[in-house]
Parts: structure tokens; C-alpha cells; sequence
């Protein structure tokens, strides 16, 4: 019985079906050359996910990124700071921007619109 379970247990690890999550077969795909735990800005309609992100900015100054609804009601308490690994999660079409240059930005009417890209002021 023991041999059984010990053959069985090593099986199992071999084809990685031991202790496996669910969050482990369905990873959120990663495209941004940027590391993953790099910090960025959401508002918190973005982050309690109330309002899809509509605009990105890629900002020139210190290249940050933003990640906002779009709309104009935010003051600085709105602001969040999540990993850009976080801000996929949250929306995974925002992968489709991870060329996206500094000083540039990009915006969208709805969350199944493509994204518009436009050069950001000073």
C-alpha cells in the first residue's frame, strides 16, 4: 500500500497535479516590459472596479503609469497607488498597451472600444 502511495504521490508531482491552485492554471498573461511589482496609479473607481478603465497615461515626467476611469470627479483622495501586475488583474485589455511610449497616453469610450493613443500635454 505504501509503494501504491508513494508511486502515486510522485506521479502526480511529475505532471504537476499535486497541490495546484486554480489561480495557477488561470494566470492573468503579463506583457508589460516593466516589472510586475512596479508601483502605479489607479483611482479607486478603478481599484473597487465601479467604473472600467477608459484612460491610460504613460507619464513623460518620471514614467509612471496611470491607469483612471476617465472621468473628471477624482481629487487627490481618489488616488491609488496598485503594482502594474494588480492593474492587469483588474483589466487585461490594458495589456495591449504595454508598447506604449513615454508621453503617451490613450483613451477609450467603452471597455470593448480599442484604445486611442495621443500625445500628452506639458
Amino acid at each position: 500500500m505504501k509503494k501504491l502511495l508513494l508511486s502515486t504521490l510522485l506521479t502526480l508531482t511529475m505532471f504537476n497535479l499535486f497541490g495546484q491552485k486554480e489561480s495557477d492554471t488561470n494566470k492573468t498573461e503579463y506583457k508589460f516590459k516593466e516589472a510586475e511589482n512596479t508601483a502605479c496609479f489607479v483611482c479607486d473607481h478603478v481599484l473597487n472596479k465601479h467604473r472600467p478603465i477608459l484612460y491610460v497615461a504613460h507619464d513623460k515626467e518620471d514614467g509612471s503609469w496611470q491607469f483612471l476611469c476617465g472621468q473628471d470627479d477624482h481629487t487627490e483622495a481618489n488616488a491609488k497607488i496598485i503594482s502594474l501586475k494588480q492593474a492587469t488583474e483588474i483589466d487585461t485589455t490594458i495589456n495591449d498597451l504595454y508598447e506604449m511610449p513615454i508621453g503617451v497616453g490613450a483613451e477609450r469610450k467603452s471597455r470593448k472600444d480599442k484604445w486611442v493613443p495621443f500625445r500628452l500635454q506639458d
